[in-house]
């Protein structure tokens, strides 16, 4: 009986195949260059020499090759499972179990996989309709035409510089949004050739500028990183109480760096240790940056300017220079907390103040892989034993889960992939509980608590359900292979959607920050999606959708910040570029979804392209005089109506233009708290001043070259009102700077005699008067009415003061990595070149 089972056994089926059964070798290539013997790309869903030879529905791979390599990008097979175990947006908050790629990853893989199915049925339907097969599957005919008028979205990116001194910038930046709207520039190019008084503007700050970078590079390297150049930059106890009280309701209530109540044990023992006691450098360094992060967040009305530049930035960028100079002294062999807390404080104060923006992707990356080095991105618990307590594991938690926000907010401002993109992690995030519940001592893990409890890490919490969908949209943004189609836009709409509704409404104060931060981080996606198919929707129904999309994205994004502002927080302001983002395209779409009617006196069509603006003239009255401004050949620029023919376009118009007045308001709050971001907010002004007037349009009444003027003049009232109140509040009144600028906009009267300055008031105490003898400007009593700019520069001149309705925070071009001198159009861009290397 056994001898017949083991011969049924060894004559079994089963057992047979598992003798001859032996591990074939994988195919890379597809069959059918691997059948004919000739090199293959590898380029999935169809190789190039598929494509190029009429057989893509040949182009077939390995099933099992397809199974464990992730799709990049349009599709090219990349080697190795790199793609990180992130959770599904809509599960729970732990990584994904026993799976080695990204959930979103593979949904991109499926969605390509439908893709070329699509394909292959459409060409099978072509070829019965060519041999007149009316009995085609309906599928087959139903999908032919699916995505025939998608248009072909080009790469948006900036490439800037020559030689090896170039600066990139990917689809994501918002930077490149400039490079996308050539009306604009045409616009304002035009504004300063019209007005002279740009040009010197210009020259007055760059010269400034020029200056100080020379000075500073003769006087050497400020700091040497020694602990005698430390302690003397700290205040006294009760400044740094408001410093680090402000920080722990900013900060603190979204991105985890510091544990409350082991802070303030140190803080306390700090201030109260007795005299001759060894000072605990690393602890003073935390507080610098701490202060350095916190300088420019107080809403002070009187906001005192070294030149160009804030005297809080200027004070928060010396602490800043001291406190790298001295982390780069340090030892890297055994990284503690503190070195990781200083490091990250010290990315938050550079950001917060607009200060080395330059090298801020590089700065996050080199923290990032700090942190991978020390194993933070895989899961605490993984040291086993002793080696780690119920503390250090959730601050390590905390830490890399600020870490890697910060380094992903970066690369999406830079436009270039993440580090977070092809990498694993497992770190589980971290518990929703108060600082309170745990401690250096604790014997176990903190229970968290219900997620619509707030807590100080509840930011962190959610933030972790989205990271997933984030690190994924921006793989398959800022790569050109890339080929995203209205189908896959509304899709990730849909998802951005889902978890933006499934976060919860906190009634707590101190959460005000955080869902302000969850919602900002998720919006922004929708308009970097949605843009290139709003800007179509007047001409394509089917994307109408986009432009609605749009304007409600930028609608909540500018929202959000309002709500900040009006409790005095401007963190965000500063630390993120989403005003920015939202104006810009805001009036891109807006622009190109206008009227353009035709006109008896048509746009200017150049005969040669503008290098410099003209030279400014020895009578003042001349300024200002061009009738026509010069224009690139070949190139028209159209002044948009306001739609007539479509409802819902001239709501839509009307309302982008309403947001884009609130983003200039903003974003000025921004710059005259920081004192940068002047090029920005011209800009902005130039956009705001090319978007379609409110009243109906008239042809018989219409003059373009006169509206192009006016228009101009707009823009340029704009930012020269934004000069003067940066002289207005110059600590030294007599610098070169101030001389400069003052005597350039005392004598730059705008060719009609007037300016106007809605958001300069009186000083208090002072009353207007009306128009005689005794007359004064702005209330100011001996100086006489004189029209425009001129004539409020000259009221300060003569001891005068104009006080801004509000300040708040700003931002800058050359801060945000961007050096624009190499452009096509150097007038413009020349404006704001200076700043911080």
């Amino acid at each position: 009986m056994s001898t017949r089972s083991a011969e049924s056994r060894s004559n079994s089926p089963d057992a047979s195949v598992e003798k001859r059964a032996s591990k074939k070798r994988k195919v890379l290539s597809c069959y059918a260059c691997r059948n004919r013997k000739m090199k293959c790309d590898r380029v999935y869903p169809v190789c190039s020499r598929c494509q190029k030879t009429g057989r893509a529905e040949q182009c077939t791979y390995d099933p099992r090759l397809l199974e464990e390599l992730p799709a990049s990008g349009e599709g090219h097979l990349e080697g190795g499972i790199g793609l990180n175990n992130f959770p599904q947006p809509d599960s729970g908050l732990g990584p994904t179990p026993n799976s080695n790629i990204a959930p979103d990853a593979l949904t991109w893989k499926l969605r390509i996989q439908e893709r070329r199915l699509g394909l292959l049925e459409r060409q099978i339907a072509r070829m019965d309709n060519t041999r007149g097969d009316v009995n085609a599957p309906s599928s087959i005919v139903n999908n032919l035409d699916d995505h025939e008028d998608d248009p072909k979205i080009k790469e948006c990116f900036m490439f800037r510089g020559k030689s090896f001194k170039t600066q990139f910038y990917g689809s994501t930046s918002p930077m490149t949004l400039i490079g996308q709207f050539p009306e604009l520039q045409i616009f304002t190019r035009a504004a300063m050739s019209i007005d002279s008084s740009m040009g010197r503007i210009r020259g007055d700050f760059k010269a400034f500028r020029t200056r100080r970078k020379a000075l500073l590079k003769e006087k050497g390297p400020k700091f040497q990183g020694t602990d005698a150049e430390i302690l003397p930059m700290l205040p006294t106890r009760s400044v740094m109480d408001h410093h680090v009280a402000l920080y722990l309701k900013t900060f603190e209530t979204s991105y985890r760096i510091l544990h409350e109540p082991t802070f303030w044990k140190e803080y306390h023992a700090f201030w109260e240790a007795p005299q001759g006691e060894l000072t605990p450098i690393h602890f003073v360094v935390i507080l610098l940056l701490i202060l350095a992060a916190t300088k420019c967040l107080t809403p002070e009305q009187d906001t005192v300017f070294i030149g160009d530049s804030s005297i809080g930035r200027e004070a928060a960028s010396n602490i800043i220079d001291a406190c790298d100079a001295w982390l780069k002294r340090q030892p890297r062999k055994h990284l503690t907390l503190a070195f990781f807390q200083q490091n990250c404080l010290s990315l938050v104060a550079k950001r917060v103040n607009c200060v080395k923006m330059k090298q801020d992707w590089i700065n996050s990356g080199d923290l990032i892989r700090m942190a991978m080095a020390a194993g933070m991105h895989r899961d605490p618990s993984l040291l086993a034993g002793k080696r780690i307590s119920e503390f250090e594991t959730e601050m390590r938690k905390r830490l890399w889960g600020t870490i890697a926000e910060l380094e992903l907010a970066s690369s999406i401002d830079c436009g270039l992939q993440s580090s977070l993109c092809g990498l694993y992690f497992d770190v589980p995030p971290p518990a929703n509980v108060p600082d309170e519940i745990f401690h250096t001592e604790s014997p176990q893990a903190p229970v968290g608590r219900p997620l619509d409890h707030f807590t100080a890490s509840s930011y962190l919490v959610h933030s972790h359900r989205s990271l997933s969908l984030r690190v994924h949209l921006m793989q398959l943004l800022n790569n050109p292979s890339t080929n995203l189609q209205y189908s896959d836009v509304l899709h990730y709409d849909a998802q951005i959607t889902s978890i933006l509704s499934s976060f919860p409404t906190w009634s707590s104060p101190e959460s005000v920050v955080s869902g302000a931060l969850l919602n900002l981080q998720l919006r922004q996606f929708l308009l970097i999606l949605h843009r290139p198919y709003a800007i179509l929707a007047a001409t394509n129904s089917r994307f109408a959708y986009s432009f609605t999309a749009c304007a409600n994205a930028a609608s909540s994004i500018i929202g959000s910040h309002d709500l900040l502002i009006q409790r005095n927080i401007f963190a965000l302001n500063h630390i993120r570029n989403d005003i920015f983002r939202a104006a810009m395209t805001t009036a891109m779409v807006a622009y190109n979804n206008s009227s353009f009617p035709e006109l008896s006196d048509p746009p200017l069509n150049g005969t040669a392209p503008i290098t410099e603006p003209p030279a400014p003239k020895s009578n003042p009255a001349e300024w200002g005089t061009t009738t026509k401004p010069s224009i690139p050949p070949g190139v028209q620029l159209n002044i948009p109506q306001m739609p007539s023919n479509n409802l819902m376009m001239k709501c839509l118009v009307t309302t982008s233009m309403e947001l884009i007045e609130r983003c200039v308001a903003i974003f000025e709050h921004k710059v005259m708290s920081l004192g940068t971001g002047y090029m920005e907010f011209w800009i902005l002004c130039s956009a705001l001043s090319l978007m379609p007037a409110s009243s109906p349009f008239n042809p018989a009444m219409y003059n373009y070259s006169n509206d192009l003027r006016s228009r101009n003049q707009k823009a340029i009232d704009g930012i020269t009102r934004l000069c003067f109140r940066v002289l207005a509040m110059q600590k030294d009144p007599e610098d070169n700077f101030a001389s400069s600028l003052r005597s350039t906009i005392s004598t730059a009267s705008p060719p009609d005699g007037h300016s106007s300055f809605t958001n300069v008031v009186v000083p208090q105490g002072a009353t207007p008067r009306g128009p005689g003898p005794e007359s004064s400007i702005m209330g100011v009593p001996g100086v006489h009415g004189i029209p425009g700019a001129g004539g409020l520069a000259t009221a300060l001149a003569s001891g005068g003061k104009i006080m801004a309705p509000g300040q708040g925070a700003w931002d800058d071009l050359q801060d945000m990595q961007v050096d624009m001198s190499g452009w096509t159009f150097p007038d413009f861009w020349a404006f704001d070149m200076g700043g911080d290397s």
